[in-house]
């Protein structure tokens, strides 16, 4: 096999390493989520992200329930962080039953 044979077929090689590499890459981005709830009583919108809707719905969720539960632990309250057993099942149960847009 001469050089420039050996040339070509590494060239061919390293090319279609290349596209498939790119390939994948566009295919993974194609199949991401998004999950974007408005939250009216927080003047804001969340976006969860996942690789699937489910995923997507549960990053918005937890995003929710962060920022509901953030806004409840101001200065007033206890200084552990942590919210009130009764008032932390009601965000879960309004976290829970959030609806995405589009």
């Amino acid at each position: 096999m001469t050089l420039t044979a050996f040339n070509r077929i590494a060239r061919t090689l390293f090319l279609a390493a290349i596209l498939m590499a790119a390939f994948l890459t566009f295919q993974g981005q194609a199949q991401a989520a998004t999950c974007k709830v408005r939250l009216p009583e927080l003047d804001m919108t969340i976006i969860g992200k996942g690789r699937t809707s489910d995923l997507a719905f549960e990053d918005a969720a937890s995003k929710c329930f962060d920022k509901k539960a953030g806004k409840t632990r101001g200065p007033s309250h206890s200084s552990s962080g942590l919210v009130e057993e009764e008032l932390g099942l009601a965000i879960i149960d309004q976290c829970a039953n959030i609806r995405c847009e589009g």
